[in-house]
């Protein structure tokens, strides 16, 4: 499988900049405590050019970690010129490196990273480990919640109230969860917003005509009303897309929203046994949901076991809950 790449018409003088790194390395690697270095950051990705730094890690043991943190480093470290060549140097701790949860962003940019010193294998053991569990689809429920609370819930508010500065605002936020949830869609890593958008165009799958309706979705026209209501209807028609996609590839049974997944199940779990036990519950979820809808108006809690209430539900109406909750109990009634 192909993953996204850099396709830029300006020039890649990547080859210069490797020749300058490789001219360097070697004094890199004998420092004292230097367990590994990787090459990340745009060089990792293939391209370099005039504005370009030459981003690598540098792995330590601890003594020498501890050392080079605390203003004893032998080299410069952060963003420091070599040989008229801008490095941006890091440095971390192997053992530290292991132990920790990486964020998807630096997940990202290990995934891309390219392994310049490793004597010992424990650089490649480290990546290995660290991109054991690949983004699955699934996981973009929360990002298009988020996305959709944005376009919608806070653009309906400020379509109504007039303020349309502060609407394009919470569009440019609905833009960057919609984007996440597109490379979670491809069962890839989220990038750091530098290249989000640049390395969106060469995804597996994008919504059609992706280039041209991203554009329409970051555009806000000419600031008025109008171009408002415009643009929240181009991030809702993309959004739609994603999360049919997502649902068809997946779950094609499930009837509803993917960010409405999780409370569905949840509830359908309750449903379909006597009782659960609050140990069984916190396996799939926080016990904190239970007192959000549609769970307060049809679940009891007593003796650590979880009871849904039939009748209760089956009395609840339209009106009684917001039309996001009542939609999910909806679906899930009609399972019984």
């Amino acid at each position: 499988m192909t993953r996204p790449y850099v396709n830029l018409k300006s020039e890649n003088k990547i080859n210069d900049f490797m020749l300058a790194l490789q001219n360097n390395i070697k004094k890199f690697e004998d420092l004292e405590g230097v367990v590994g270095i990787t090459l990340n950051g745009g060089m990792s990705r293939g391209y370099a050019d005039y504005l370009s730094e030459i981003d690598i890690v540098i792995y330590l043991d601890r003594k020498n970690y501890e050392l080079w943190n605390n203003g004893e480093s032998p080299i410069s470290l952060g963003i420091t010129k070599n040989d008229k060549y801008l490095y941006d140097i890091k440095i971390l701790n192997l053992d530290d490196e292991k132990q920790k949860s990486w964020d998807n962003v630096a997940l990202w940019d290990l995934s891309y990273s390219k392994i310049l010193y490793d004597p010992k294998g424990e650089i490649k053991e480290l990546v290995s480990d660290k991109l054991t569990n690949k983004p699955e689809p699934l996981q973009a429920e929360g990002l298009l919640f988020s996305c959709w609370w944005y376009f919608k819930l806070a653009g309906d508010i400020w379509i109504h109230r007039g303020d349309t500065v502060q609407g394009h605002y919470m569009m440019n936020e609905a833009v960057t969860k919609l984007l996440e949830a597109l490379f979670i869609a491809n069962g890839e890593y989220i990038p750091h917003e530098k290249w989000i958008i640049h390395f969106s165009r060469t995804l597996q799958w994008t919504p059609t005509e992706w280039d041209m309706k991203i554009s329409e979705a970051m555009s806000t026209g000419d600031l008025s009303l109008e171009s408002l209501i415009k643009r929240q209807d181009n991030i809702k028609k993309l959004w739609e897309e994603i999360d049919s996609y997502i649902i068809k590839k997946e779950c094609p049974y499930f009837k509803l929203r993917l960010m409405q997944k999780t409370f569905y199940d949840s509830l359908q779990l309750l449903i379909s046994n006597d009782y659960i036990t609050i140990e069984e519950w916190n396996k799939n979820a926080s016990k904190a949901l239970l007192s959000a809808e549609p769970f307060f108006s049809c679940v009891t809690v007593i003796d650590e076991r979880i009871i849904f209430d039939k009748e209760k539900a089956l009395s609840i109406k339209p009106e009684d809950l917001y039309y996001w909750h009542y939609e999910i109990l909806e679906k899930a009634l009609m399972k019984m």
